[in-house]
């Protein structure tokens, strides 16, 4: 499986395929960033970002952020939801593709995350992606290169917690071992009778 494909399988909720036992609180995490980081939408877009649309991918992203601590209320996913619709048709915001496609990947993780705990986001990150293309007067290297930088961001997060899940692993085979040692060498040292040999008193 490759980055991208790990990335979209984060995307669909099959985090178990995207790399193995990643916590569902990174994956939040990292729809967060994608949304709102130096990284992410806010931090690659912010030349040609409005204060409004700014606002309402800060908003989406502090929701991911709170939901990898535990679920939020569905009304609050879908007054993001219609402030993010209202905002998305607004002709400015439409006759700019990056804006557009920035501003509807926030409205597609409102409208999943309203009617499951566990949403479907690959359409947001193919949105979200998409923006990052097309920015006007960017090179399509330069934005290709962006789109790495955040797949890397997974790929090292979740590398990141599979070494400290290995460690913990190892740390817990170690103290089972010397349990089991310590337990052979207690078994092992018991004061033991005296050897009656035939003929001493």
């Amino acid at each position: 499986m490759t980055p991208g494909d790990a990335v979209m399988c984060l995307a669909a909720g099959s985090v178990e395929l995207a790399l193995d036992d990643a916590p569902e609180s990174m994956r939040w995490q990292w729809f967060a960033d994608l949304l709102d980081s130096q990284w992410g939408l806010t931090g690659r877009l912010r030349p040609i970002l409005t204060e409004q649309i700014i606002s309402e991918l800060e908003q989406v992203a502090r929701m991911c952020r709170a939901s990898a601590q535990h679920s939020l209320d569905p009304q609050v996913w879908i007054s993001a939801y219609q402030s993010t619709a209202a905002l998305v048709e607004d002709p400015m915001v439409i006759s700019t593709d990056a804006l557009h496609l920035a501003l509807s990947a926030a409205n597609d993780i409102a409208l999943e995350a309203m009617d499951t705990p566990h949403p479907d986001f690959s359409v947001a990150v193919t949105l979200a992606f998409e923006a990052l293309t097309s920015v006007a007067g960017v090179d399509r290297e330069v934005s290709r290169s962006w789109i790495l930088t955040a797949i890397g961001e997974w790929v090292a997060r979740t590398e990141s917690a599979h070494a400290g899940l290995r460690s913990a692993q190892s740390r817990a085979n170690a103290d089972n071992r010397q349990i089991a040692n310590s337990s052979v060498v207690s078994a092992g040292c018991s004061e033991k009778a005296p050897l009656k040999v035939r003929g001493n008193a």
